[in-house]
C-alpha cells in the first residue's frame, strides 16, 4: 500500500514532492474527493478552492467524486483503473462518514494495491486508527469525530499545519500512542510498512 500524506496537498512544496514521487503528473488519471471540504465549507465550494484550480491545471485526466452524491457502492467505478486518490482537507468525521455510507472503505484495500492515495489534511489523518486529534485539533476542532474509526491504514495519527508555538498545547492535549506534527509543505510516505519524512521529523509518543 503507497500513501502520500501531505498536511496541505495543494502546497507547491508538496506538489513538487508528488510530481517528483510519481515520475512527472502529466496524463497520470485522479480522482478528487472533495467530500471532507464540503463538511467544513459551503458545500460544493471545493469548486474555487486551490486544489482544483491546481487539479485542472496540472496536466493529469481529473475526475471528481463527491461521495454525497452516492448511496451505495455505486461510486467505485470512478475509483477503477486510476493511477491517484486523492482526498481533500476539511472534515475528517464527516469524510469517514461518508466512506462508510457508500462502502468505499470495503473496496479501497484492493484498489490500493495498484493506486496511490494522496492525502491533505483530513485526508491524511483518516489513515489513522483513531479520529481522536480531530476532536480537539487547535481551532477547529470537531467534536464527535472520535466516534467514527479510521480506516487504520496506519498506526499513528497526523497532526497538519503544525505551528512550532502549539508544541506545548498539543502535548497536552494528545492522548494517543504516537502523533507525527506536520508543516505545511512536509509529506509522509508510507509504503509497504515503512515511513519517510520529506521534512523535519516531529513525533509526540505517549509509550
Amino acid at each position: 500500500m503507497k500513501l502520500f500524506l501531505a498536511s496541505e496537498g495543494s502546497d507547491p512544496r508538496t506538489t513538487e514532492k508528488l510530481e517528483e514521487y510519481v515520475g512527472g503528473l502529466k496524463g497520470k488519471k485522479v480522482v478528487y474527493i472533495p467530500t471532507a471540504r464540503n463538511g467544513e465549507n459551503e458545500f460544493g465550494q471545493w469548486h474555487d478552492s486551490s486544489t482544483w484550480q491546481f487539479l485542472q491545471n496540472s496536466g493529469m485526466e481529473v475526475t471528481s467524486a463527491q461521495l454525497e452524491d452516492y448511496k451505495d457502492d455505486s461510486v467505485i467505478k470512478l475509483f477503477e483503473n486510476k493511477d491517484i486518490f486523492w482526498f481533500s482537507g476539511g472534515a475528517a468525521g464527516y469524510l469517514m462518514y461518508w466512506i462508510r455510507r457508500v462502502e468505499l472503505d470495503k473496496h479501497l484495500p484492493r484498489l490500493l494495491e495498484k493506486s496511490l492515495w494522496v492525502g491533505s489534511s483530513a485526508g491524511s489523518m483518516i489513515t489513522s486508527n483513531s479520529l481522536g486529534v480531530c476532536d480537539w485539533y487547535i481551532g477547529e476542532s470537531e467534536p464527535g469525530a472520535s466516534l467514527i474509526p479510521g480506516l487504520g491504514y496506519v498506526d499513528f495519527e497526523i497532526y497538519p499545519h503544525y505551528e512550532e508555538n502549539l508544541l506545548g498545547e498539543i502535548k497536552r492535549r494528545f492522548k494517543g500512542n504516537k502523533l507525527y506534527l506536520l508543516k505545511n509543505g512536509e509529506v509522509i510516505i508510507f509504503l509497504d510498512g515503512k515511513v519517510t519524512v520529506l521534512g523535519e521529523v516531529r513525533i509526540i509518543t505517549n509509550v
